[in-house]
């Protein structure tokens, strides 16, 4: 596996107007790696046919970008964000530039992650790097590679078995401790334990589970915080404790505020 699978791929389905400009939907069909705030840079002005007036012809023309400046752009957005290698991948797939790989016997760093047991502590820890260097608009690009030979040895190795394994059983635990809590739903903190939306982010943070909701699959994910933690910080923040007092004494003047009724 290439680590710059940028072999040409995308069909000739655009071409370029005799003026020198390309529309939109051509670029579109042609793919580019510039955002539509850049394109508007480099979009042709035209002038309405009636001074003042924008005719419904005006609004159906379409719009036109030259090509020369579009290519230009690409250059300079792509030497400024070399090491991108999503970029890269784009750019080199847009152009139809095929670029050399590293050597088949060895992995790259994206390529290790990528077989999932592999983290980048344990690349550190276990292996040696090769240095490996390629070129993409007369620049220089470097990254490390990691022979296969040394990356199989190591992952038949006990010490590399072991490491893994306690990382699995300590993964295991952690997920049986988090199906153990107990849990509260935002909308529960909010009627029934007093807090608003804006103290659950001043004082929980982000929240300690997103699961589906197993009501409607479509709706967004449940917030789940720890209702031991929940318990922690009511009874040691004194922006709670406060937030909690101010709540009391409202509803102490505004009787209508509870269920009961007042009595007359």
């Amino acid at each position: 596996m290439s680590d710059f699978p940028c072999s040409p791929m995308r069909p000739h389905r655009w071409h370029v107007r005799k003026s020198g400009h390309i529309t939109k939907s051509q670029l579109g069909h042609r793919g580019t790696i510039l955002t539509e705030g850049e394109l508007m840079a480099f979009e042709q002005k035209r002038e309405p046919q009636t001074p003042g007036i924008i005719t419904l012809d005006d609004l159906n023309q379409p719009r036109f970008f030259h090509f020369d400046s579009i290519v230009e752009a690409e250059r300079e957005k792509m030497l400024l964000n070399i090491h991108d290698r999503a970029l890269r991948k784009i750019y080199c797939e847009i152009h139809s530039i095929k670029m050399p790989s590293h050597p088949e016997t060895h992995f790259s760093r994206t390529e290790l992650l990528d077989r999932g047991h592999w983290t980048e502590e344990r690349i550190n820890t276990f292996l040696e790097p090769e240095s490996f260097s390629t070129s993409l608009l007369d620049v220089r690009i470097e990254y490390v590679i990691y022979s296969k030979t040394s990356v199989r040895k190591v992952e038949r190795s006990e010490a590399y078995k072991a490491l893994w394994q306690g990382e699995k059983e300590k993964r295991v635990a952690r997920r049986k401790e988090i199906r153990e809590k107990e849990k509260i739903t935002q909308s529960r903190l909010i009627s029934e334990r007093g807090w608003t939306k804006g103290l659950i982010g001043d004082l929980l943070g982000e929240p300690d589970l997103l699961v589906d909701n197993p009501h409607y699959k479509t709706a967004p994910q449940m917030r789940l915080y720890f209702l031991d933690r929940v318990k922690e910080i009511e009874k040691t923040s004194p922006i709670f404790a406060k937030r909690r007092k101010n709540r009391k004494k409202r509803r102490i003047k505004n009787p209508l505020a509870s269920n009961k009724i007042p009595k007359l």
